[in-house]
């Protein structure tokens, strides 16, 4: 069994009453659950094994679906189960602008471009730059299109995006109590004061979310934690002082959660109760102005489109069946990027400016792995299916002795290599061998 922090479960014991004290208690000598979300992007799922996440599953301990194909074609995502709930309770729908505001690794992220299904905007922010390289890996593998990667502070954001978004997630930075039996370093950096000094921060994130959501936007403040201040209490004081702002009632017993503490409409697992760890979830709405009030507009973020490059235009007439003719390019460098809307982005902190499409080099356009997890298979002009030993091969690394059953018409065609019809990226025909062109950092 873990071994508790003192003060911690001094806290849970005022918090629960004898019973279900004793039952949290026992919960910790079980192991923690584990799940999967298949990635709606890629795969329609129509039956779960977690209540809250209509394409959740949980998997046996023994099972290691990281070293799967699958996995690396981006077919699911290995996430707790606990963690999929804020992305189902914020409602996305395809044709929102949504802001994931602390997104990194980028697992709610990806649920929530799995519900926008390509349609308008995500915008994917996590302060640390070196936390957000897992967020752009798990969305590029993901296949995600529509998403803009920043690595921005709050108040940063709030003066750009005034009023903009259609939904906000804050999944906030907290004392991580809820995460206790799956991460001892969670155990480890727990303090008395952490609770104390998480909420000062959390209160700071929801002020400037606030400001970014639309009037009638809705947005899903939620923590790792059980602690009542980073919780109920942060949630009472930002209410206190954006009366603009309500609590909208979550279907506990639709989605087998419980009532949260003194707020009964905002939500709580626990690890005793459900298959997962510690949460939680609260849901709120900003109220329409009234016929006197003004709303900032948010046209300072749009900008008008950027063109096709022509080295890209070359590219797509000869090896794509797609057009972005109605799309917005961003050049950085040598980096091409496309985006769905155009968002001006100077002056802020870019991880990625759109979906990254590759490198245009010497007037010619090289793609990127991106833009081979982004597409599908018919998209491509030419294209390979592998078998799965072919398949293991190529993710280690290695090029692949190929014969074509139909001659390509040039010579040293881009194909995008596929198994089971998904996309695993991208390799050059040259003389019969299928020369590899995995990144480095996406080679098992």
């Amino acid at each position: 069994m873990i071994e508790l922090p003192e003060i911690f479960l001094k806290r849970m014991k005022n918090l629960l009453n004898a019973e279900e004290f004793s039952a949290f208690c026992n919960a910790y000598e079980n192991s923690p659950v584990r799940g999967i979300r298949y990635n709606a992007l890629k795969i329609a799922k129509s039956s779960s094994s977690v209540p809250w996440c209509k394409n959740g599953f949980i998997y046996d301990s023994a099972e290691r679906p990281s070293k799967t194909i699958a996995y690396h074609a981006g077919l699911f995502y290995i996430q707790e189960p606990s963690a999929m709930c804020p992305g189902e309770v914020l409602g996305v729908e395809p044709g929102d602008k949504v802001l994931d505001i602390c997104a990194a690794p980028g697992g709610k992220s990806v649920q929530i471009a799995g519900h926008l299904q390509g349609q308008v905007l995500l915008v994917s922010n996590d302060a640390s730059a070196s936390r957000s390289r897992a967020l752009v890996k798990n969305l590029e593998r993901a296949g995600v299109t529509n998403a803009i990667v920043l690595t921005e502070m709050p108040q940063k954001l709030a003066a750009r995006f005034p009023s903009f978004f259609d939904r906000i997630l804050v999944d906030a930075p907290c004392s991580g109590e809820g995460m206790f039996r799956r991460d001892s370093d969670a155990v480890k950096a727990y303090t008395e004061n952490k609770p104390e000094a998480c909420a000062a921060v959390q209160k700071e994130i929801l002020r400037h979310a606030a400001s970014m959501l639309k009037p009638g936007g809705r947005m899903v403040y939620s923590t790792c934690t059980f602690n009542t201040q980073e919780n109920e209490e942060t949630i009472a004081a930002f209410l206190e002082k954006h009366e603009e702002f309500s609590l909208v009632k979550i279907e506990h017993q639709k989605l087998g959660v419980q009532k949260g503490i003194g707020i009964t409409q905002a939500a709580r697992i626990w690890p005793h109760l459900a298959q997962g760890e510690g949460h939680f979830i609260a849901l709120m709405e900003r109220a329409l102005p009234s016929s006197n009030d003004t709303v900032v507009s948010d046209t300072r973020a749009i900008f008008n489109k950027n063109k096709q490059p022509r080295e890209f235009t070359e590219f797509c007439n000869e090896f794509l069946n797609i057009s972005f003719d109605d799309k917005n390019f961003v050049l950085h460098g040598v980096n091409l990027y496309v985006q769905k809307i155009p968002i001006e982005l100077k002056g802020l902190r870019v991880a990625r400016s759109g979906w990254f499409l590759g490198e245009i080099k010497k007037n010619r356009f090289v793609p990127s792995q991106a833009m081979a997890m982004g597409l599908r298979k018919e998209q491509a002009r030419y294209a390979v299916e592998l078998s799965e030993q072919d398949a293991e091969k190529y993710l280690h690394g290695e090029s692949l002795h190929f014969e074509s059953p139909e001659k390509f018409p040039i010579t040293k065609p881009w194909v995008l290599v596929c198994h089971e019809n998904f996309p695993l990226g991208w390799a050059r025909l040259v003389q019969g061998r299928l020369k590899n062109n995995l990144p480095v950092g996406w080679v098992i």
